[in-house]
């Protein structure tokens, strides 16, 4: 389950950002991810609310953006969006 290590790296990040602003607890997380990272949505929800225990991102809610895959096509000289 690499979603652990990918929670602990997040939730690491966003831990000593929040301290060099000087805030004291973070209510909110944003994430965008993309449809071929291969990371299961709800493994990373799990994962990162054991992960925030003891930091200041504790009792946050992780608010995950699933972006589709986008490909550009010469022919049509547009994006497409895969399904």
């Amino acid at each position: 389950m690499h979603e652990l290590s990918i929670a602990c790296s997040l939730i690491e990040s966003a831990d000593a950002a929040a301290r060099q602003a000087g805030a004291t607890r973070v209510t909110l997380v944003h994430l965008r991810l993309g449809k071929l990272s291969g990371v299961v949505s709800d493994a990373l929800q799990f994962g990162y609310d054991i992960a925030a225990k003891g930091t200041l991102l504790e009792g946050s809610q992780l608010v995950i953006e699933e972006l589709p895959v986008v490909i550009y096509c010469d022919t049509c000289a547009r994006e497409v969006e895969l399904p």
